[in-house]
């Protein structure tokens, strides 16, 4: 496991690398590196801005060359559309880099949690904070779908399972059930959806409720119960929340036992 002394060298190392090359515009920092870091075990997200007229693909294949120089486990190289990277890179440590390349035009804002690290005149900084002000003012800042109606879906689905003795299947969409209530609630609280993993940060008494939806043993009494019981705190979740509403036939649903 890596200090956090090899993380911050590694990290200064990285930015001036970047800063090499003048096809980059500017680089950002975001997660929570960009606060701080959330603890010892956090890794190095950035997000690399091509000047305008630059190929991204030239930033992501010189980059790729100086992570190969560090004998990485692994690179992962992924493309969102046809500008649009993102390298995954381990180290020997279990330090890991997630490093997105996109031209500066497109680059978007998904979470509070950004911080301008490098930008050569300011345009960098100018196109974050004004894609910040739309995430902000926006009513609804992440597309998670009809979160209500898929958790009702789940739950039928779920039951159907039951009926039919398949209890691996039950448990997949009870997964489901819970993946959705965490959204739900995540949204309430005002937290980052977007890649959010911070759950331990939610709200304690949610938290205990949580925990409490996990079936005690693998049978169908028990898959059952604890669909209940998310049924319950998912009722729970949408009370006054600002984005979604239960229905009058889901909260019908979400009654029957």
């Amino acid at each position: 496991m890596y200090s956090t002394v090899e993380r911050d060298t590694h990290f200064q190392h990285v930015l001036h690398h970047l800063q090499t090359n003048t096809g980059v515009q500017g680089v950002v920092q975001l997660g929570s590196g960009a606060a701080g870091y959330q603890d010892q075990y956090s890794d190095i997200d950035l997000m690399v801005a091509a000047r305008t007229g630059v190929d991204p693909q030239s930033i992501k294949q010189h980059l790729a060359g100086y992570f190969l120089q560090l004998s990485p486990v692994f690179i992962k190289e992924k493309r969102f559309g046809p500008d649009i990277f993102l390298l995954i890179v381990l180290l020997e440590n279990q330090l890991e880099f997630n490093v997105s390349i996109a031209p500066l035009e497109i680059l978007p804002v998904r979470s509070p949690l950004w911080n301008v690290v490098v930008d050569r005149d300011g345009q960098l900084l100018q196109r974050m904070e004004s894609e910040h002000e739309r995430f902000i003012s926006s009513p609804i800042r992440y597309e998670t779908g009809d979160v209500p109606f898929e958790f009702i879906y789940a739950s039928l689905a779920l039951e159907k399972e039951l009926k039919r003795n398949n209890p691996i299947y039950a448990l997949k969409m009870l997964e489901t059930l819970r993946e959705l209530t965490l959204t739900a609630q995540a949204l309430k609280e005002g937290r980052k959806v977007h890649q959010f993993k911070a759950y331990h940060t939610l709200n304690h008494s949610f938290i205990e409720d949580y925990l409490q939806t996990y079936p005690g043993s693998v049978d169908l009494v028990s898959i059952r119960r604890a669909k209940q019981s998310l049924h319950t705190l998912f009722a729970t979740c949408l009370e006054d929340h600002p984005q979604f509403k239960l229905k009058p036939y889901m909260e019908r649903l979400l009654q029957e036992r």
